[in-house]
């Protein structure tokens, strides 16, 4: 008998907007509730005439409020909760695909010629801290901030200005301290990428750049990134 008469009494649910967070939608609700009010024939007839005044009295108000609130963006318009704003994102689609993947390549190939060329350099100061230049950077074209236009690190390719130098500067710094500090994970040219199997034959563009003529194709590589940079110029 309890749980019958607890089912008997139990409200129902009444979604509830904040006016706060969305006035213009709860005007627009209060004056379409009023207006199909008066369109209502049937209750209109029924209605004192006292209520009808008033209640048109209500249309003109909430209208004279909609329009001081002026346009508001539509709920599947409005960007999400702690998004950037569009125009802090710039469109890396031809960078990955075109210079940033070639940068990529390259300098996972200079890592492993490096490591050909001086199988002690751990015992070598000055070998160890050029290595550590070029694995930063390959670490920099990987962790390149997608809110910036990428910035080709290599001389031959980069022909930016001063202010972009600038950046590229300070993104490379910014990179040498997150891996100090652990930020971001060191990687190297021999690295595979997690959970992908190592191609059978040929090269693959990142996770192989291992190559028996490193020497042999560094001119084709070097012909690559012209081709690159010339249509990077040309979009």
């Amino acid at each position: 008998m309890d749980s019958k008469a607890d089912a008997g009494t139990k409200k129902k649910f009444v979604r509830k907007v904040a006016p706060s967070k969305a006035p213009g939608r709860v005007l627009k609700k209060q004056l379409r509730n009023m207006e199909r009010l008066l369109k209502n024939k049937d209750t209109l007839k029924d209605l004192p005439v006292e209520v009808v005044a008033e209640t048109e009295k209500k249309i003109a108000d909430v209208k004279k409020k909609i329009e001081a609130l002026g346009p508001q963006p539509s709920p599947a318009s409005a960007p999400a909760a702690g998004a950037a704003p569009k125009s802090q994102i710039n469109n890396n689609s031809v960078a990955k695909g075109g210079i940033k993947a070639t940068e990529l390549r390259r300098a996972g190939r200079k890592i492993v010629a490096f490591k050909k060329q001086h199988p002690n350099h751990e015992a070598s100061e000055a070998e160890s801290k050029e290595l550590a230049e070029l694995e930063l950077d390959l670490m920099y074209i990987k962790h390149f901030p997608k809110t910036h236009a990428y910035i080709p690190i290599y001389a031959e390719a980069a022909e930016q200005d001063e202010s972009q130098n600038k950046v590229r500067t300070q993104i490379r710094e910014d990179t040498r301290k997150a891996l100090e500090s652990g930020k971001i994970k060191k990687s190297t040219g021999g690295d595979k990428p997690e959970g992908k199997a190592e191609p059978a034959s040929g090269k693959h563009p990142i996770s192989n750049w291992s190559d028996d003529n490193d020497e042999e194709g560094s001119d084709d590589e070097e012909k690559e990134d012209e081709r690159e940079t010339k249509k990077q110029k040309k979009d």
